[in-house]
């Protein structure tokens, strides 16, 4: 060891005694300090500026869209390396003193690791600087996530390592520094990019995602030590130092050239059966240090994982004529595993992960009504497709095979897959919104319905209720059964049906009955089963409309709920007087624990159009409190009618409008034996309509969304929809003014680099003096 660390520190000594060397420091600290106190000055500025700042640590170091300061590091330190390893062994080589090195007792092992070491001293001094700016920033952000940014600096010192270790080698390949430098540089870069490329073919995408070592650090980077990673640094450092060390005793012994080259195969293959072993998911372990776990399931999530008994399958269908075919190709496998591993941690039994190609029609007019295609037959069109993305259609079933296989009709033949455990199936979709792939809440949901029975919501039709298959303005298919949708009840967890009372029973165990708006009188024996349904204890959401109140009147006047006179108005500047916004009261925790924070919160908004104003009085046994309520400073009751496109309505008591707090949302609740009966009652019917879900109303944003889903999981007792929401970032609040940016930048765009060149010419100085 001490013949080691004796090497290590000439090697260290040699590089500092090189221009090279201080010029990358140099450059290094110009070229990162440049970002880090941009991206603080940015910050500073947004804070001056009055604009709210949040999960600092991450948007400043390592948050992709951001541009984080170590995913910068990471994707340029290939650059740097080539020019530090260039001399170690090639300079030995080119001035004959390798000869002595070999000819002397020093073991060929000391004499790799002790320059190997040498270079890792020289890369801890670029990981200070990174540590200078990690320690800066926590001086100036709240909460900072000093333990997630050691981690990726683990992560970059980890890559850096790698990199050396190949720069070593290929420095022991030759005796010109300039062509070290150069193989290393085309190496490193083929290791940089090789990981998205040849992904298309199954055995070179394992092969080139292997060797792709740039994305290893990623995890790292971003909050999560995986044990695959690290061993995958260790083999790659491993690997390479190995071969440096073959390449020199060659030079130190006569041996024939099969038994070097079985060296070699053996070195290499060890390594590659390691690097295997430890990338399988029952040896993988995993190590979250963001302060909250936000790279790690849910608790929720978890507890449903826990539950299954058994290995689940996930199978992919990729219909070639779907416009999102791409996903699910072969070239993006390894991004969609990468897409479910968190689950393939916890799931007790495994997850087996299956692709089944095809082509089969689908609404793609993008694709068919296209002057090439118009006219073509089904295989036509698919022929062309393969040909403009150099796929072979043989790797495609066609219609026919798919149907023998799986009738995926109902799924409209689009992307989708098929989650199985045991004999049970269901389907996990994309979404027709920006994130396009299903989040947590919809994969736990989807898994969930393996070990608790779905909710069943029903839906009375008969009198032009909301229909939940009905696409136009006042239908309510995109909150309940729209495939494409992602908040809708289908993709959290629930089935969704319509019934109709004049020749149909209520279903016995369902969540929840919904009456939405009916357009005209309930016949005696439709009020007849949903009344008994009622005394029998069943859940049920009524909503309706002012101006048709009297049909809902038979259901209601039991529940001792009624309708003020008037309608419920806003003085709006951009929207019409009849749009208001109605906020939880401080009865919001009894749609769950996550909205406990919500109560009494007037910030939180859901959009209504027309409301009226509920009434209430105790009757029987129910307890009923006000779930949704206006706000009086800007709402009120509208007594007289008005046009409904006005703006700008005056308070006009003298017309018997009321400004009060109006409920436009009631919770009635009572024990019926050993279940809690629920029923809701909304004043307005348009709140979860295809327009108003569609549209958001930018003035309101998603409140509609979350108090329907909350409603819902309110029926279901808790079960659905899954609750995957992280803990919100305490790291929000940055103490630096602008004056201390300044500082900020005369020491590490100024002041640090200048220490380094003119330490670096000094110490060159002395050294040439000498």
């Amino acid at each position: 060891m001490r013949v080691i660390l004796r090497i290590a520190r000439l090697e260290l000594a040699s590089l500092f005694f090189s221009p090279i060397a201080w010029l990358v420091l140099v450059v290094f600290a110009v070229q990162f300090g440049l970002q880090f106190t941009g991206k603080m000055d940015m910050y500073v500025s947004y804070k001056m500026l009055g604009y709210p700042t949040f999960n600092l640590s991450d948007y400043i170091f390592t948050n992709g869209q951001s541009g984080g300061l170590f995913l910068t590091v990471q994707s340029q330190l290939y650059l740097f390396v080539p020019l530090l390893t260039m001399g170690v062994l090639s300079r030995e080589i080119s001035s004959g003193s390798i000869k002595l090195l070999l000819s002397s007792p020093i073991k060929v092992s000391e004499i790799v690791l002790g320059k190997f070491l040498g270079i890792m001293g020289y890369g801890l001094m670029l990981i200070f600087i990174l540590l200078l700016f990690v320690v800066t920033a926590s001086f100036n952000i709240d909460s900072f996530e000093m333990s997630w940014m050691l981690t990726s600096i683990l992560g970059i010192y980890l890559l850096f390592s790698a990199y050396a270790a190949i720069g070593l080698f290929l420095s022991s390949l030759t005796s010109y520094q300039v062509v070290a430098a150069i193989s290393t540089l085309a190496v490193l870069t083929f290791l940089h990019f090789i990981g998205g490329i040849w992904q298309d073919v199954d055995f070179l995408r394992h092969i080139t995602y292997f060797l792709s070592v740039t994305g290893k650090a990623d995890s790292m980077i971003y909050g999560l030590i995986r044990s695959k990673d690290i061993i995958y640094f260790i083999v790659v450092i491993s690997l390479f130092l190995g071969l440096t060390m073959l390449k020199l005793q060659a030079g130190r012994e006569s041996r024939s050239a099969s038994l070097q080259l079985g060296r070699y195969l053996l070195l290499i293959c060890s390594c590659l059966l390691i690097g295997y072993i430890s990338a399988l998911p029952s040896f993988t372990g995993y190590i979250d240090t963001t302060s909250q776990n936000n790279r790690t399931l849910t608790d929720n999530s978890r507890e449903v994982l826990k539950k299954i008994d058994a290995p689940l399958t996930i199978t992919t269908y990729v219909n070639l004529m779907d416009k999102d075919h791409n996903i699910g190709l072969p070239k993006q496998r390894n991004n969609d595993l990468a897409r479910f591993e968190q689950y393939q941690r916890f799931l007790p039994h495994g997850l087996n992960m299956e692709y089944v190609y095809y082509y089969d029609t689908c609404d793609n007019s993008s694709l068919f009504n296209t002057k090439i295609n118009a006219g073509l037959s089904l295989k036509a069109v698919a022929e062309n497709v393969v040909k403009s993305e150099k796929l072979d259609l043989d790797d495609f079933l066609s219609p026919a095979e798919i149907r023998k296989v799986i009738d995926l009709s109902s799924e409209g033949n689009k992307f989708v897959r098929r989650l199985q455990v045991g004999d049970q199936s269901t389907y996990l979709r994309l979404y027709n919104d920006f994130f396009k792939h299903p989040g947590e809440e919809n994969i736990t949901a989807a898994i969930k319905r393996f070990t608790t029975a779905p909710p069943k919501i029903v839906f009375i039709t008969g009198n032009n209720e909301r229909s939940i298959e009905e696409a136009n303005d006042r239908g309510y298919q995109q909150s309940t059964t729209e495939k494409s949708a992602r908040s809708a009840l289908i993709n959290n967890g629930f089935d969704a049906a319509s019934i109709s009372l004049k020749d149909q029973e209520i279903p016995k165990g369902i969540a929840a009955l919904v009456l939405a708006d009916p357009r005209s009188s309930l016949s005696v024996i439709e009020v007849e089963k949903i009344n008994n349904y009622i005394a029998n204890g069943g859940n049920m959401l009524i909503l309706g409309k002012l101006d048709k109140q009297e049909f809902l009147k038979p259901v209601l006047e039991p529940l001792g709920v009624g309708f003020l006179n008037g309608m419920v108005v806003q003085s709006n500047t951009d929207v019409s007087a009849d749009l208001s916004f109605a906020s939880f009261s401080t009865n919001a925790g009894l749609l769950g624990k996550e909205y406990e924070k919500f109560n009494g919160d007037t910030t939180f908004k859901v959009v209504m159009s027309g409301a009226g104003a509920l009434t209430y009085k105790p009757t029987g046994d129910f307890k009923t409190v006000p779930l949704l309520v206006t706000n009086p400073r800007i709402a009120w009751l509208k007594a007289k009618t008005f046009n409904s496109d006005s703006l700008q309505l005056r308070f006009k008591p003298e017309e018997g409008d009321q400004r009060m707090v109006i409920p436009t949302a009631l919770a009635l609740t009572r024990k019926k034996g050993e279940h809690e009966q629920k029923i809701a009652v909304i004043s307005d019917a348009d709140f979860i309509s295809n327009l108003e879900i569609n549209t958001f109303r930018k003035v309101g944003g998603k409140g509609n969304t979350n108090f329907y889903n909350g409603l819902f999981k309110w029926f279901s007792d808790g079960e659905f929809p899954i609750s995957a929401v992280k803990p919100e970032p305490i790291d929000n609040v940055i103490n630096m003014e602008s004056t201390g940016v300044k500082v900020l930048k005369a020491v590490y765009l100024y002041l640090l680099p200048g220490l380094l060149l003119f330490g670096g010419m000094g110490l060159l100085y002395i050294r040439r003096r000498k």
